[in-house]
């Protein structure tokens, strides 16, 4: 390699310590040797932990404990809405033309209406 520059690739792999054993001799071999080649090395070097930088610092910027937990109580607290809802714990909201006998909606109100029903389809 000492006759031929070492090419781009060549030098990414050797300072991902991706190239055997031979490769990565002669590649320091001739880097030793030519100074286009060792600025080329060095400005891979760079640019290699610049990059393991970025990556440290954005899996340090994202807490996922945190947000896993503030979605957790998000939903926690959705379910006890639903719940109370479902359960009529809670008033609904009336809706257009609703008066307030929805929001005090009895279960046994649907069993008299079942039963009033039911006397009038079989006559009596």
């Amino acid at each position: 390699m000492s006759t031929q520059h070492a090419t781009s690739a060549e030098l990414e792999l050797y300072v991902l310590g991706a190239l055997d054993g031979e490769r990565a001799q002669r590649v320091e071999v001739h880097c030793s040797a030519c100074d286009a080649c060792a600025a080329a090395l060095a400005g891979e070097a760079r640019l290699e932990t610049a990059f393991e930088k970025v990556a440290v610092r954005s899996v340090q910027t994202v807490p996922r404990p945190a947000r896993a937990a503030a979605y957790g109580a998000a939903g926690l607290l959705a379910m006890a809405a639903a719940v109370g809802l479902w359960m009529g714990r809670l008033p609904i909201a009336s809706g257009a033309g609703e008066g307030t006998a929805a929001a005090s909606h009895h279960p046994m109100d649907d069993g008299a209406i079942l039963d009033a029903r039911n006397d009038a389809l079989d006559g009596g």
